[in-house]
């Protein structure tokens, strides 16, 4: 198979999306790369970068979920801009994506009917790379989308936030009304639904919901129009349909979390996370209201639950506190298989609840229930008795209070979101809730808690005239410069 090797953001990416005149007329040939096992690769890497301690952890710090003892840097936002590099995700992951999509459209798309219906492989692709993207785009704002992957494209423009997300919503749809659920989905290599395509639309329009209420601030009219039609669609139901993929008994492809504690034992849940969780009823640390606590933090040497405090430099920290005093990520979530949460039916019911009380969808009344079931499906994605959950939804002020509903749901949608950084971050930043208080340690890179990752400077020197669009239309390139949902 010939192969075109472009330029993409400085960076060399090996493409197999051309001379498809030589491909072997047999699909299953050892020269042909199956698309079975480019959804492996695809999936393998995303989960990777999504869970990963460079891009996830990064973000379970800034949303104040885990502080760091050593090396404090990042709570401190005190990276440099070498370190705002995105080529993890345009570089892992969606080149395969891609691919998946052109084989299965290409003129000897019958050869790829042998590893599942071409529209199912196509829409699964789809789904994966609009999340892909959302995160993207999330993060930076303003990025290369539409004309990435165009091979005589060497310098692609940034897309305005503003425009990325309607196409994010539109190629959702797109895959939906592909799928045939009567049809046979990939017919291996999907780590997160082993082909069951029912699952694929369910997340693909709960995917769609969640895009859509990101919307609510700057783009109501939109927002409401796509969260009533995502919502009234095929969605999740229960935590057996969570977008999630389960990280392997193996080093090689282990929970990343797994692999740093067995060299340094370095993370911890932050103070503000246990501290808001105690917020709820009147938890001890010995005995925290919401079970959770017990499920996410580890024990420390006398058997309580302290958050390690966050925003100290890193001389604080090693001088005052010791590893064994304070909580580490709990034991289940440092498992070498504990999953990457991508998208849950909790947060779904979360955006359900949030839509019911702007008058969006359902009516204005069922807010407190679905927010109460909510909290339920986080309690049962995190094995939280029965008993314990009716105990800890009694309690008067986890009770829904429609006055402040922005704080009811944008707390608990926050601890639902635990180990998923980047998707709390940004519902932090959309919501304002949980109150987060900035570091007085921050470094001078910082005003306040970050409200996007800075373009890496390696862009100025490989597509610097479509960079000073970016930021011309950005309004900056700092901390401080904000999304464009994020009013």
């Amino acid at each position: 198979m010939k192969k075109i090797i472009i330029l993409l953001l400085g960076f060399v990416v090996l493409s197999c999306t051309s001379g498809f005149e030589e491909l072997n007329k047999d699909p299953l040939a050892a020269n042909v790369v199956p698309t079975p096992t480019l959804l492996t690769k695809a999936m393998q890497d995303l989960i990777g970068i999504n869970s990963g301690l460079g891009y996830n952890k990064t973000f379970m710090l800034y949303s104040q979920q885990w502080s760091q003892r050593e090396t404090t840097t990042r709570s401190l936002y005190g990276i440099s801009s070498t370190s705002g590099d995105w080529s993890a995700w345009y570089l892992n992951g969606l080149p395969e994506l891609v691919d998946i999509i052109k084989l299965n459209t290409g003129e000897d798309k019958a050869r790829f009917a042998a590893y599942g219906k071409n529209e199912n492989q196509i829409a699964v692709a789809k789904i994966l790379k609009a999340w892909a993207f959302h995160n993207i785009t999330d993060t930076w704002g303003n990025v290369p989308y539409s004309e990435t992957f165009v091979f005589d494209i060497s310098e692609p423009k940034y897309d305005k936030q503003s425009e990325i997300y309607p196409s994010l919503i539109n190629e959702l749809k797109e895959a939906v009304n592909m799928i045939d659920v009567n049809a046979s989905g990939f017919t291996s290599g999907d780590l997160m639904y082993g082909g069951d395509m029912n699952k694929w639309k369910a997340f693909a329009n709960s995917l769609r919901a969640r895009i859509a209420m990101r919307m609510s601030e700057v783009d109501a009219s939109m927002a409401q129009a796509e969260v009533a039609d995502a919502l009234g669609a095929m969605v999740f139901t229960n935590n057996s349909e969570n977008a999630q993929i389960a990280f392997q008994n193996a080093e090689a492809n282990a929970n990343p979390l797994y692999l740093e504690f067995l060299n340094q034992q370095w993370t911890f849940v932050s103070e503000p996370m246990i501290d808001l969780m105690n917020s709820y009823g009147s938890g001890t640390a010995a005995v925290p209201s919401d079970p959770r606590v017990m499920k996410f933090a580890a024990q420390n040497d006398a058997g309580n639950y302290f958050g390690f405090p966050y925003g100290l430099t890193t001389s604080e920290s090693i001088d005052n506190y010791t590893i064994t005093e304070r909580s580490w990520p709990s034991e289940m979530v440092r498992a070498i298989d504990f999953p990457s949460y991508i998208m849950t039916y909790s947060e779904l019911l979360f955006i359900k609840a949030e839509a019911e009380q702007r008058g969006w969808f359902g009516a204005i009344g069922d807010a407190a229930t679905t927010y109460n079931q909510a909290i339920e499906a986080s309690m049962d994605q995190w094995n939280v008795s029965t008993a314990d959950v009716a105990t800890y939804t009694a309690l008067p002020d986890v009770q829904y209070d429609a006055a402040n509903w922005r704080k009811m749901i944008g707390e608990q949608k926050y601890i639902s979101l635990y180990t998923q950084g980047s998707n709390a971050w940004s519902e932090w930043r959309r919501l304002d809730f949980p109150a987060l208080v900035f570091p007085t340690e921050a470094s001078s890179n910082a005003s306040e808690i970050p409200r996007r990752f800075f373009y890496s400077s390696r862009e100025a020197i490989v597509n610097s005239q479509n960079l000073d669009q970016a930021i011309t239309d950005m309004g900056g390139d700092d901390f401080s410069t904000r999304m464009w949902w994020d009013q």
